[in-house]
């Protein structure tokens, strides 16, 4: 069956403003390419606690404990200003 050529012109058309409604929507570059500075891998040196004295491996965990507690303080935080940001909604949105 033939379209009559009306038909086939409003379809051409449409292909053409579709392709260039998709062409308009694309990214200009692709996503990975966006940052030119991409963080570097870290290789961290192979050791075992064996090849390390015992006063190393306390200065670690010394290290690691205060890491944590820092950690845990960030979290705390985190959720503080999280129950805050909630409270000044409910009275702004009349949530219960």
């Amino acid at each position: 069956m033939n379209q009559p050529s009306c038909q086939r012109a409003r379809d051409q058309e449409a292909r053409q403003r579709a392709a260039a409604i998709l062409a308009q929507s694309q990214p200009m570059e692709p996503a990975m390419k966006r940052y030119a500075h991409p963080i570097p891998c870290w290789n961290a040196p192979v050791w075992s606690p064996a090849s390390v004295g015992e006063e190393a491996m306390d200065r670690v965990l010394e290290e690691l404990a205060r890491q944590n507690q820092l950690l845990m303080d960030l979290l705390g935080a985190v959720n503080s200003l999280t129950a805050a940001t909630l409270s000044i909604r409910s009275r702004f949105v009349g949530e219960p």
